[in-house]
């Protein structure tokens, strides 16, 4: 397989062919091996749960092993409970050890090559054997890592074990993942090559017009003869044009290496923004002295310009930014851990709608894959890569191998990632457990001493908070806020003690709801819906701490509107079970109001313009984007309810109230739905966000008055009544936008759609199936809770479906679950070309189908 530099930039990542069990590596190079070949080696593995020192071992038969391909998360296949040893934290899955073993048959002998078996991601203690020898052992969980393999192949039959080890299961503060479920590379080069991670392109601007690009590598020689040839780098832009050539004459002595550094000046080059995506590449080519080409290497990098004042904020390109960003965790519903890329390209086009532009990783580095979506989507990255350090925050947490490895790992960290341009910051860690001035001096200066192009921050508990008289203030380059920074003041008070030191929040606000549930009383979780820890703390149901310290939230109404909303069962397939929980807020505990009045400190809406009356705070990153597992208020939810989108992908009102503050585009919301039976004469809060200038509200064509947009939301209080309501936005006296709800009645039926029509086999690609139950108006009924089955022909299978109930604990492995709040979600991957036939029954006898083309 040979592929141009022009495909390569075209696809974006250097993927370079694939290899499964019992096919064979064919030796597609030159007779003298100068050309270098990456291969992904995803499919067919063998996989079994449980341990054996003779799972190693090439002589044992593994025929009766499962038969996968990565990626893979164990945990996400089993059933929810409270017996594995998870626990609310890590979301009640089970964890334990599990073996993966793959077979490569190779047809040539590789001793006159280099081979590189590289995992993008191990969750974790994973053990790695070639041929019966033990190659390394890997603890943290969330990194690309790699082994020199060259030497223990041999022509024929290699046999490659993995142990993964995640017995024990409370290893962090939210769902991890078990297996190796990120993708796995074969990379075989030249004896004599380009260092893998060493390459590093750093641009500087030396005036308006003209850039300066070094670029640096490291040429390794693992022969015992020198070499006497020509470096050439050539730089090409985002169209393939070249933009530069340098030519050098090199020698390098046997079993030695050498860096390679170039200055290259280019004038007017293209820049890489939010809105132009422009990446350019680096292209190393060694030469001997006959002009055959010996290896060569390429490298994506961008062209921009960041800067950080505690006067002003953030500049991208000399542009003033507000940093418009969300946390997020690295799973994805159904998939776990293992998501797949397509999936993960939907939910970062969802976020791109919304506005965002910036998404933080907490608190673990993600896959080589989403730092090439942010690259070319146009979305800055704070790469975040610890929760903790020395001390344990879960108790089997990475603080137990944090002093033996955090140099391996945080040089694996950020070689992996450093010439990406959507990363704009680097943090350190998160709320970390009894921090330490040294800790955090040493983590920075030895990034630094690998990338000082970016600041570097932390999330929340600087150590040197209150050590103004020893440091002056903070260590950190940039302030990162949590939490306190919801507080009435808090940024204030910083900044007129520290006003040379810059600011942003790095996880605010943390705001709840549940997509479809509406309550019209405030709710503050201390007082109404303590989490677990406030509970067992004996903190709950009080503000301790907090008086005076929060912004007002006034009720939407004198009296609940929705006082039925409760939770009083959880469902696993269609059974209900009763929530046996003594305490006192178990009403309140699992579903929260999808009004912007349910939080912790501070209100999504009021914590955003904070962000933009304080000219010297550079933005926020809201918690979170979406909904993830784990980290649940108690058992027997299964996630919180932090994110803007569900679980399941559907956005919930508040990813429109973030549109409304985020996104240029015209656009109008309204909530709640329009569909209470029961209700009629009682006066609703219907609540709009918008960003025009004005927005008009009808009930059954009858104008219920005009409203002006002036930075806060519009809200109606309307008598219900059956029918149509339609909110309709002016700008510049202009109809611009409009929302519609009709009330459902009558009879069901099943609406199935999907954002796609057709996938790619090629790549697996998966797609998202929505189920409605709606009405023959197409309007959905917004409690229906129909349990359905979802049947899969064709050439594809049904990964999972979800729903976005918190608490629903049926299997991601079944075909059927109930409906919530009138929405079902199905996931759908290509397995080869054709036609794929979904179909969609309910117990009531309906029944709706969609084909979608495999490509």
């Amino acid at each position: 397989m040979k592929y141009s530099i022009k495909s390569f930039l075209l696809f974006g990542l250097m993927i370079m062919g694939m290899v499964g069990c019992g096919h064979q590596i064919k030796k597609e190079v030159k007779k003298n091996n100068k050309v270098r070949y990456t291969y992904k080696i995803n499919d067919d593995w063998s996989f079994k749960l449980g341990d054996s020192s003779i799972f190693s071992d090439t002589a044992y038969n593994a025929e009766s092993w499962r038969k996968l391909d990565l990626p893979h998360d164990w945990s996400i296949e089993g059933t929810y409970d409270t017996i594995y040893g998870t626990d609310w934290q890590s979301g009640y899955l089970p964890a334990g050890i599990g073996w993966y073993r793959k077979d490569l048959y190779l047809e040539d002998n590789l001793l006159n090559l280099s081979v590189e078996l590289q995992f993008d991601g191990v969750y974790r203690n994973s053990t790695v054997w070639v041929n019966n020898v033990m190659i390394g052992t890997q603890h943290y969980g969330y990194t690309t890592f790699f082994y020199d393999i060259g030497a223990y192949l041999k022509q024929g039959k290699n046999t490659i074990a993995v142990r993964v080890d995640n017995s024990r299961p409370k290893s962090a503060r939210w769902y991890t993942g078990a297996g190796i479920y990120r993708n796995v590379w074969l990379k075989i080069t030249p004896k004599i090559h380009f260092k893998t991670n060493e390459d590093f392109v750093q641009t500087s601007f030396l005036d308006e017009r003209r850039v300066s690009v070094k670029a640096n590598s490291v040429l390794l020689n693992n022969t015992n003869t020198s070499i006497t040839g020509t470096h050439v780098t050539k730089i090409f832009d985002s169209d393939l044009k070249q933009l530069a050539l340098l030519e050098n004459p090199i020698t390098l002595a046997g079993n030695d290496s050498i860096e390679l550094i170039r200055d290259i000046e280019l004038e007017n080059p293209q820049r890489w923004s939010l809105n132009d995506a422009k990446r350019h590449i680096v292209v190393n080519e060694i030469y001997d002295n006959k002009q055959v080409l010996v290896d060569s290497d390429s490298t994506f990098f961008g062209i921009r310009k960041i800067e950080f004042s505690p006067e002003w904020g953030f500049k991208l390109n000399d542009k003033n930014i507000k940093v418009k960003g969300v946390c997020m965790h690295h799973d994805a519903g159904v998939y776990g851990a293992a998501v797949p890329e397509s999936i993960l390209l939907y939910r970062l086009k969802l976020l791109k709608k919304m506005g965002c532009n910036a998404i933080r990783t907490s608190h673990n580095p993600f896959s080589p894959e989403f730092y090439t979506m942010c690259d070319t989507l146009g979305i800055l990255v704070l790469d975040e890569i610890f929760d903790g350090w020395e001390k344990t925050k879960a108790a089997d947490d990475y603080g137990h191998y944090f002093e033996k490895d955090w140099k391996k790992d945080v040089s694996y960290w950020v070689k992996n990632n450093r010439n990406h341009p959507s990363i704009f910051m680097y943090s350190i860690g998160n709320e970390v457990a009894k921090p330490t001035v040294q800790t955090q001096r040493k983590l920075i200066d030895f990034i630094k001493g690998m990338d000082g192009s970016r600041p570097i921050t932390q999330g929340g508990l600087d150590p040197t908070r209150g050590m103004k008289e020893v440091l002056g203030s903070t260590q950190l380059d940039v302030k990162g806020f949590n939490g306190d920074g919801e507080e009435m003041g808090r940024y204030e008070s910083f900044h007129g003690e520290f006003p040379k030191v810059p600011m942003i929040a790095t996880e605010v606000p943390h705001t709840y709801q549940t997509r479809g549930v509406y309550k019209t009383q405030t709710q503050w979780r201390r007082r109404d819906f303590p989490a677990k820890w406030e509970i067992d703390n004996g903190s709950a149901g009080t503000m301790k701490g907090l008086e005076g310290k929060l912004y007002p939230l006034p009720d939407l109404a004198k009296t609940e509107v929705f006082p039925e909303e409760k939770t009083n069962f959880f469902t696993i397939y269609d059974q209900e079970y009763p929530i046996q929980n003594p305490n006192p807020w178990k009403e309140d505990v699992y579903y929260q109001s999808s009004y912007d009045n349910a939080t912790v400190r501070t209100s999504a809406r009021k914590a955003w313009q904070r962000v933009e009356e304080l000219n010297y705070l550079m933005g926020q990153f809201r918690w979170t984007g979406f909904d993830y597992l784990g980290e649940t208020n108690q058992w027997p939810s299964r996630f919180a309810n932090f994110g803007v989108i569900d679980i399941a992908n559907m956005p919930k009102d508040a990813y429109y109230l973030y549109q409304s503050l985020w996104s240029d585009d015209p656009m109008v919301h309204m909530l709640p739905h329009w569909t209470h039976p029961g209700k009629e004469g009682v006066e609703i809060p219907v609540v709009v966000y918008t960003n025009t200038d004005m927005v008009e509200l009808f009930l059954n064509e009858v104008s219920l008055g005009k409203q002006y947009y002036k930075g806060e939301q519009l809200k109606w209080m309307v008598p219900y009544t059956p029918g149509k309501v339609v909110a309709k936005a002016y700008k510049n006296g202009e109809l611009v936008a409009r929302d519609v709800y009709e009330t459902a009645s009558g009879e069901k039926k099943l609406k199935v759609s999907s954002p796609t029509q057709e996938i790619s086999s090629k790549s697996k690609e998966n797609t998202l199936v929505f189920i409605d139950v709606v009405d023959h108006k197409n309007s959905r009924f917004p409690l229906a809770d129909d349990y359905l089955t979802i049947t899969v022909s064709g050439p594809g299978k049904l990964k999972g479906l979800d729903n976005g109930d918190p608490l629903d604990l049926t299997p991601y492995t079944s075909s059927s679950k109930r409906a919530f709040r009138g929405r079902l979600v199905a996931f759908i991957e290509a397995e080869g070309e054709g036609w794929i036939d979904i179909t969609v029954k309910s117990r009531q006898g309906l029944e709706s189908k969609l084909r979608i083309e495999s490509k």
